[in-house]
């Protein structure tokens, strides 16, 4: 019987530890509250030579977790509109980014969030109403749903 007793507080020490770890899921543009991105840059990306839709204007959604060092981890591409064979390079570039703490983020809880990577669109930069509306609608196809966070996060 005193086995039972113990086993409570056990199991509820290592469920509250499992929560305390769990990350916040929040949609990119909150993630500058928590993580700010310190390196990682797709100039160093290895572009394939060959390969389907390596021209065509192109994004990859791709999801990850910012890990309490900085690092990334889970990165996974959860779209690429059309698809073709730069979503290796989208991953790749994911997982090279290192990110530092915000003073909002002393304690540098774990966000999991995702990026939207262009490719073969016009820079965000550009001033022409065409461009920019290419640029737009092909980001708005990579998208993703469930990256809310809570009110207050």
């Amino acid at each position: 019987m005193n086995r039972q007793w113990y086993a409570v507080p056990i199991l509820f020490a290592a469920t509250a530890l499992a929560a305390a770890e769990k990350p916040l899921v929040l949609p990119p543009e909150r993630l500058a509250k928590y993580w700010l991105l310190v390196s990682g840059s797709a100039q160093s990306a290895n572009v394939p030579n060959s390969g389907y839709n390596l021209d065509a204007p192109t994004c990859a959604a791709v999801s990850y977790v910012v890990e309490k060092d900085g690092s990334t981890s889970h990165v996974t591409l959860e779209r690429m509109v059309p698809p073709g064979d730069l979503g290796k390079v989208a991953v790749n570039i994911v997982a090279a980014m290192r990110f530092a703490p915000t003073p909002d983020n002393l304690d540098k809880r774990p966000v999991r969030t995702y990026v939207v990577i262009p490719f073969n669109v016009p820079g965000a930069e550009s001033t022409s109403p065409a461009d920019r509306a290419q640029r737009a609608r092909v980001l708005e196809a990579c998208k993703l749903e469930g990256f809310t966070g809570k009110p207050g996060d």
